[in-house]
């Protein structure tokens, strides 16, 4: 029976493992740019919470098929492919990678966009950020990026001259700003 063991051992894992494995982790891949893109471009609550449930299916299912890789086949590298793409993750996370990624990407041409502070109309795309509005308030210019019936965020800008009228929420319904990055800061809108 040792004999047995030892030559499947030598002989590598069987094609459908690799091939499922290998398709696995490509959806893992997947899953895990679309969740760095969401994140980047403060995208909806629901992808987010959809991409996060299956990015933990996939998981689940590339942990089990891992440990059978591990156990019976011996092969490390196929099943360390899923847990190290989920570290990653975790980690660029974490850092707050993304979000920093998507603002260095768009500040320029958000910039460039608030000369005129003009809106152009509905969904239009600043760099990775999906704009719904742009308005001019409060000595500065706001870009909006998520908004609900109640709730909007984004990010202001305001020009040394002008600075927001105050930092923090707001005595009553208004806009609560925050420092960002420099003359920029973002905000959340209750008006």
């Amino acid at each position: 029976m040792n004999s047995v063991a030892t030559a499947r051992a030598r002989s590598g894992p069987p094609r459908w493992f690799v091939l499922w494995m290998g398709f696995l982790t490509c959806v893992v891949a997947v899953v895990c740019a679309a969740l760095c893109w969401e994140l980047a471009s403060f995208g909806d609550h629901f992808t987010k919470v959809l991409l996060w449930v299956g990015l933990s299916v996939v998981s689940v299912v590339a942990l089990f098929f891992g440990l059978i890789g591990l156990i019976r086949y011996h092969t490390i590298q196929l099943s360390l492919a899923v847990p190290l793409s989920i570290t990653a993750l975790a980690a660029l996370v974490w850092f707050e990678v993304p979000q920093e990624a998507g603002w260095q990407v768009s500040r320029g041409i958000l910039e460039d966009q608030s000369i005129d502070c003009a809106n152009p109309g509905p969904r239009t795309r600043l760099g990775v950020y999906a704009i719904i509005a742009i308005t001019p308030r409060d000595g500065g210019c706001l870009f909006y990026v998520q908004g609900t019936s109640k709730v909007s965020e984004g990010f202001a800008y305001f020009p040394p001259e002008n600075a927001p009228p105050s930092l923090g929420p707001p005595a009553e319904r208004g806009v609560e700003y925050r420092p960002y990055d420099g003359r920029w800061y973002r905000f959340v809108d209750s008006s």
